[in-house]
This record gives structure tokens, sequence and C-alpha cells, in this order.
């Protein structure tokens, strides 16, 4: 995965995505389009000082309704090319990331914001998702790290690397694990110290799944969301 920042500098399937600035400019190609959408994506709210947020492309607001802290919306439609998104606290309006993003025709995206609001350090990190179905028993699981004073971790299932030395605005390919209860756990990818697990997760057969890093490991209480895993369904 490439970050880019606000001169948009790298593009391949998983895109790191950084700025912080008001998208003001405005025209019907840059509108979410409810007419023949060319692509879907999923936005991820896990900005750890942000509380919740709405989101523009352009003048044209994606959400129905204010996306919390660790939530998402649906898949959306949106149109292929070139587009920012802006996200807006929903208390004060204020842009806390505008998010330069490229979507390609039919593919499907999910687009986490993170990173902190105080120090302008905001980022999207904007994942291809592939739907495509598990084989017959089995699920699809996938890691995104969006914890930002995390280290490097390896992914674990029940004690199986299934992905080594994942940093910070990156993401694993999704990969197939057989249906049923596995406990998932990041390890410190240089210590290779247990940093979190969650034991009793369950896997359903045919489901698709994204393990999220989110919060800060040096949280402020009140004002910053803790360290923790969140898990996802993307289907």
């Amino acid at each position: 995965m490439l970050p880019l920042n606000r001169a948009s500098k790298g593009l391949l399937g998983i895109l790191a995505l950084t700025g912080l600035f008001t998208f003001s400019s405005c025209s019907k190609d840059d509108d979410n389009t409810t007419v023949e959408p060319d692509a879907t994506v999923k936005i991820v709210n896990v900005l750890p000082d942000a509380g919740s947020v709405d989101v523009f492309n352009g003048s044209s607001k994606l959400n129905s309704s204010t996306i919390a802290y660790g939530e998402s919306t649906g898949y959306l439609n949106v149109k292929k090319g070139d587009a920012t998104f802006d996200f807006k606290s929903s208390v004060s309006g204020n842009t806390v990331l505008s998010a330069p993003v490229t979507f390609e025709k039919s593919e499907n995206y999910s687009l986490f914001a993170t990173g902190e609001t105080n120090g302008n350090t905001t980022v999207g990190i904007l994942a291809k998702d592939n739907l495509g179905a598990p084989s017959s028993g089995m699920a699809k699981i996938r890691f995104v790290h969006a914890s930002p004073d995390a280290p490097a971790f390896n992914f674990l299932a029940n004690d199986n690397v299934l992905q080594d030395g994942v940093a910070y605005k990156s993401s694993t390919e999704f990969k197939e694990l057989a249906a049923g209860t596995y406990t998932i756990k990041l390890n410190n990818a240089t210590s290779g110290v247990t940093a979190t697990t969650r034991p009793d997760v369950v896997l359903q057969a045919g489901k698709i799944y994204t393990v999220v890093a989110q919060g800060l490991i040096n949280a402020t209480p009140v004002v910053e969301q803790p360290f923790a895993l969140n898990i996802m369904a993307n289907n």
C-alpha cells in the first residue's frame, strides 16, 4: 500500500490518503450517482478524536445518518474516477479530513478515516474489497492497520500467522479460513509480544470479514478513543 498526500503521490490496489484541507469545488461528476453506479465504497469512521462524522463528495452528502466512531456505512454507489471525500464533524461541521480517492469501474472499496485531528495527521486508507464468495465451508478475513501510534503487527488466527509486518495505513489481502471459532491476535512485529487478543471470534461459512486495529495506544481518556480491535462484516 502506498500513502497519498495532497499531491496524490501514489496509487496501488490499496491507497493511503493524507491531507487536511477543505474541498470546495463542486461539479456534477463529483457527486454520488444513483443512475448507473460504476463502483461501490463502504466508509468507516475510525478517527480516534473526531467523534461522529458526515461525509461529502462535493456538495452531495453520502451518508443518510451520522457515522459514529467505529461504525460504517453500507456500500455506497459512486462513479469511477477521481474525487475528494470530505469528512466533517457532525457537531461543529468542521472538515476533519479531505481524502482524495480514485475508483475503478466495477470495483468495491472500503475507505477508513483515521489519524488525529489534533496535529493534522488525519488520513484515509482506501482498500479494494474482493467480495467474491469464499469456497464452500470457508470464510474470508483480512486485517487493516488504522491505529496511528501503534507499531507494525503480525496478524494471527489461532496462533497461525496470516500476515506479518503489517504497518499503519496498510491492509492485507483477504485470506480464506475454515468456518469456525478463532482467537484473533496481533503481535508486535519486532518483539513478538502480543499486543491484543480477541477470543471466540466466530467466522461463518460464506461470510467476509475485516479486522481493524483502531484507536490510540496512548489515548487521552475521554477525548481520545483507546486502542482496540474491531471486527466488521463485508457481506
